[in-house]
């Protein structure tokens, strides 16, 4: 009989592998960054197919149930829309856009030296800045600034055509995601139905459970929160544009567009997109600014009291303290799209807690005692 002998130090081999799949890992770590940067380049098409899909479905499902037509005649419909909208921005919209963005950004080099020749005019009247020499230092700052300015805006046709080939890959983006979204609308159940088996065949039925109800509640509480922040946006955008026609502030359309989409942004987005609109239009007329201030600041009060919460509804009603401090978090850690989704995480947060409290007290049972 043979006998086999135990090769020595056979359980290092295991670690040896590991280690050398390490270094290698380490090694070329630059190339395995590239690979992963054009893997998740190539997921984008998807998350747009996502978003789309996501910000479409409420209005197939509103169709599918007053209708009770089938989901690929709802589709048509809703897509026929989709694209009859955006060839309606591009064909009508777009040229007005670009025409009023050239000649903004023709006009800037005259605004910066407007601005500059007041500024250095006060700067000569303040005593306080004479009597301690801070208008030297001023004035010098003023004239670098204004040669920055007008180097790098006169060329405004040519940096309007530098933008717009860079919307070559947006479109290319927008035009994949509508198609992959047909694709998530289709198979929506089949998609939601595999994703729960798949969580009940790794979990077991209790954890399954309380994850599937978490995400029915991120659902509700994003689909509430963004479909109606958006429509609250596009009714918003387009009284701003009636009313910027109406007082005849130059470049009304880029205009009252930047502050539709910066409207998206609760409380700070009116403010972030009605300041390039004011120091623009002081530079014509400082009665239109105070008109258009006016007519912003009231239009936006009236937003928040009436508009806004007939559209959102009570889901993600949260205080004012609250929703500033989802937009300070949300901004500080992760730009604008922080700003964006900080207020939708915060009312996830509070609902989840608030179900949480609810819970705990009724188990308790010391519901009484809160009362009194």
């Amino acid at each position: 009989m043979i006998k086999y002998k135990k090769i020595p130090y056979i359980q290092l081999v295991p670690i040896i592998i590991i280690t050398l799949v390490l270094y290698r890992i380490v090694n070329n770590v630059e190339n395995i960054a590239s690979v992963l940067n054009n893997f998740f380049s190539l997921l984008t098409y998807f998350i747009w197919g996502f978003v789309i899909a996501y910000l479409l479905n409420p209005l197939m499902v509103f169709i599918e149930k007053r209708t009770k037509m089938k989901r690929i005649y709802s589709i048509c419909i809703i897509y026929t829309i989709f694209i009859g909208i955006i060839v309606f921005i591009i064909t009508l919209v777009t040229p007005n856009i670009i025409k009023s963005s050239v000649d903004l950004f023709n006009n800037i080099p005259h605004f910066a030296n407007k601005a500059y020749k007041w500024s250095t005019n006060f700067l000569s009247k303040n005593e306080l800045l004479n009597k301690f020499d801070a208008n030297s230092y001023l004035d010098s700052y003023l004239s670098t600034f204004n040669k920055d300015v007008s180097a790098y805006f006169s060329p405004g046709f040519q940096l309007i055509i530098d933008y717009l080939m860079g919307l070559g890959s947006f479109f290319m983006k927008l035009m994949s995601g509508i198609v992959i979204s047909i694709y998530f609308l289709m198979d929506k159940e089949s998609i939601i139905f595999n994703l729960k088996k798949f969580i009940y065949s790794i979990l077991n039925e209790t954890v399954a459970i309380k994850i599937i109800d978490f995400f029915k509640i991120v659902n509700t509480t994003f689909k509430k929160y963004f479909v109606g922040k958006m429509i609250d946006s596009i009714i918003f955008g387009i009284i701003t544009f009636i009313g910027f026609t109406i007082l005849k502030i130059p470049y009304a359309l880029p205009f009252s567009l930047v502050i539709g989409v910066t409207n998206m942004i609760p409380y700070f987005g009116n403010i972030i997109g009605m300041v390039p609109a004011v120091i623009i239009t002081i530079f014509f007329s400082p009665m239109k600014c105070v008109q258009l201030v006016l007519f912003i600041t009231t239009l936006s009060n009236i937003d928040g009291w009436f508009i806004s919460p007939k559209i959102i509804g009570d889901k993600v009603g949260i205080s004012p303290l609250l929703i500033i401090l989802g937009i300070v978090l949300g901004g500080g850690f992760f730009g604008v799209l922080g700003m964006l989704l900080g207020v939708p995480t915060i009312a996830l947060i509070k609902t989840l807690l608030e179900n949480f409290m609810n819970k705990q007290i009724k188990d308790k049972q010391i519901e009484d005692k809160l009362i009194k």
